[in-house]
């Protein structure tokens, strides 16, 4: 298969892109963990976090710690989506990366991480961190390819006692 040069461009999120945004965040996070984490907490995240009403109010950037959604845009279309923000002066965190799930394997994960990092050095970030479920050796492996080391495990947002769901924090330096 010939290889293809990605064309698509990085660039904030406007209001009216929030159905497709959404769409693209639940997709993303069921194909992404349908095998990892059970299915209650897929659901769970998916209604607290990917409703149209919420995502409508976030595409907005709420400054310091929430840049806005960013998205990227290729041939008039929405492929894929990140947000992130600082957490503390000079500490950023990337809150998530999703891609239309036909869209993986193109730079569409790099070209939207880059955007996100940029955003939080420009704005006096030193270290930027994420969290990645722990199993997910896909996401491991992306992250550890640009940068980020381990550090520590915790418990995943909306994890319950009965799913005992963790997340691996990595960080990077920003120079």
């Amino acid at each position: 298969m010939p290889e293809t040069s990605l064309t698509a461009e990085a660039r904030s999120a406007t209001g009216e892109e929030a159905t497709r945004i959404a769409e693209i965040c639940v997709s993303s996070y069921q194909a992404a963990y349908q095998e990892l984490l059970p299915p209650g907490y897929i659901e769970r995240t998916v209604a607290k976090y990917f409703g149209e009403a919420r995502v409508t109010r976030q595409v907005r950037a709420a400054l310091p710690g929430w840049f806005g959604y960013q998205v990227a845009e290729e041939g008039g279309r929405l492929v894929g989506v990140s947000g992130g923000g600082l957490t503390a002066p000079g500490v950023g965190e990337l809150h998530l990366i999703y891609l239309d799930p036909r869209e993986r394997g193109r730079g569409l994960g790099t070209l939207l991480l880059d955007r996100v990092t940029e955003m939080i050095r420009s704005s006096g970030g030193t270290q930027m961190w994420v969290s990645v479920f722990l199993g997910d050796a896909a996401g491991i492996g992306f992250y550890r390819s640009r940068g980020f080391q381990p550090m520590e495990t915790v418990q995943a947002p909306l994890s319950r006692t009965d799913d005992h769901i963790r997340s691996l924090r990595m960080r990077r330096l920003l120079n």
